[in-house]
């Protein structure tokens, strides 16, 4: 069982009028793509609720709710005091619910339309760091090269996907499109450049020649000399466990 788009709008539209109703929800927002008009046959529905008292009661309400109209489970992400609570509805559509103190509420991003209360002037959520995605692609790559040398293939091909999640986002960074959750990769202007580093059997070969493609393009976004050199010896270093 699949939604229909008119399941979805017709839901959206029932949920916003239930916290239009809840004189606890003082305030509320579309998030996601129909915040800004760019939905299609697969989005989900983004609701940012403003609570302004007794939050806690309110999740339990609103849970509560969301299994009335078929949810069959329900994941929590936590960002300081705000929840979202991502349900999985028995029609496949996921809803996710966000729960905000009042005096928190308010757009991170673009993709935020109020619909009815207030809301804060809050900072805006940024790309990634740099820095960081090029460590944690070096970190991963250690991983691998480990794994590699063990024995250890599964693993192997875990630490490879991670690494290449990270020099993915350091490309969008430097194409300067969405890097957050892969929402830019379709929007590089050579993605196809990764597919040589997909891992397509858990022979140590295979690993390795996926390994080293991928080494490579992490040492087209690195700078710094003594870091290249470090990371290049982990190519090298993996050739010589076979």
């Amino acid at each position: 069982m699949v939604f229909t788009v008119s399941e979805r709008d017709r839901l959206r539209r029932d949920l916003v009028g239930a916290a239009e109703g809840d004189p606890r929800v003082v305030g509320a927002a579309l998030t996601g793509s129909a915040a800004v008009g760019a939905e299609d046959r697969w989005s989900d529905i983004d609701l940012a609720l403003s609570v302004g008292r007794e939050i806690d009661a309110v999740v339990v309400d609103w849970t509560a709710l969301m299994y009335a109209r078929g949810a069959v489970g329900h994941l929590d992400v936590r960002r300081g005091a705000v929840l979202f609570r991502v349900f999985l509805m028995r029609s496949t559509l996921q809803v996710d619910v966000a729960f905000w103190p009042s005096d928190e509420f308010g757009a991170t991003g673009p993709t935020f339309r109020l619909v009815f209360g207030e809301a804060n002037e809050l900072p805006q959520a940024g790309q990634p760091d740099r820095g960081e995605l090029v460590g944690l692609a070096w970190l991963y790559a250690l991983h691998a090269r480990s794994s590699i040398a063990r024995g250890r293939v599964w693993q192997a091909v875990y630490m490879i996907n991670g690494m290449r999640d990270h020099v993915m986002s350091l490309w969008c960074l430097r194409e300067g499109v969405n890097a957050v959750q892969g929402r830019g990769l379709d929007d590089l202007r050579d993605a196809d450049a990764f597919a040589g580093t997909l891992v397509s059997s858990t022979r140590p070969g295979e690993l390795l020649r996926a390994f080293q493609a991928l080494t490579g393009l992490l040492l087209g976004e690195i700078s710094a000399p003594e870091l290249r050199e470090a990371v290049r010896a982990l190519a090298h270093g993996a050739a010589g466990t076979r």
